[in-house]
């Protein structure tokens, strides 16, 4: 049997080298390396992504109390997402006082001052965090709602109504992302 390498001064002295050593340590050397390399594109594959889902309908709109026909110098985005059974709403804003509800409308808005009823709410205490219900979170009817608003944005619009501008301080179209 021929002695098995331990460190390089094995091999300076001129001992004589175990090669089974080396290649048994070479192919766990290669089956570390293959795993390594299998891990890390399933974990790719598998983490978390931005993007939305292969079958999500994505909207967006632009906020400004201009839309709304209201004095607000606010303005924001609004980016809703439909998957399935399920809707989410990610905000930005700026320039509001303290925001309050908030929901998708039918096109257009009414005249300054007036309100129409939401046909899809997202919530009495608006945010900036992102948020998610189920489709039909509101009743049956929603469910049909966010069906219709994904098939069609353009013809819906957003708000978000504060306690100064209950009934909408900012508003935008929503349109395909």
């Amino acid at each position: 049997m021929l002695p098995h390498v331990t460190d390089s001064s094995d091999v300076r002295l001129g001992r004589r080298l175990d090669t089974r050593s080396i290649k048994v340590g070479e192919s766990h050397l290669a089956v570390a390396k293959h795993a390594l390399i299998v891990f890390a594109v399933l974990a790719a594959l598998l983490a978390p992504s931005a993007a939305a889902p292969a079958n999500a309908v994505v909207v967006k709109a632009n906020l400004t109390g201009k839309y709304l026909r209201t004095t607000s110098k606010g303005s924001g985005t609004a980016t809703i997402t439909f998957t399935g059974g399920k809707v989410c709403w990610k905000f930005t804003y700026r320039g509001l006082d303290k925001p309050g509800d908030s929901g998708i409308h039918i096109a257009p808005p009414p005249a300054p001052g007036k309100h129409k009823t939401s046909v899809f709410p997202f919530t009495a205490t608006t945010s900036m965090a992102p948020g998610c219900v189920a489709a039909n979170h509101w009743g049956p009817s929603s469910a049909g709602w966010a069906q219709k608003i994904a098939a069609n944005p353009s013809r819906f619009y957003v708000i978000i109504g504060t306690a100064k501008y209950p009934q909408g301080a900012i508003g935008g179209p929503l349109h395909r992302a």
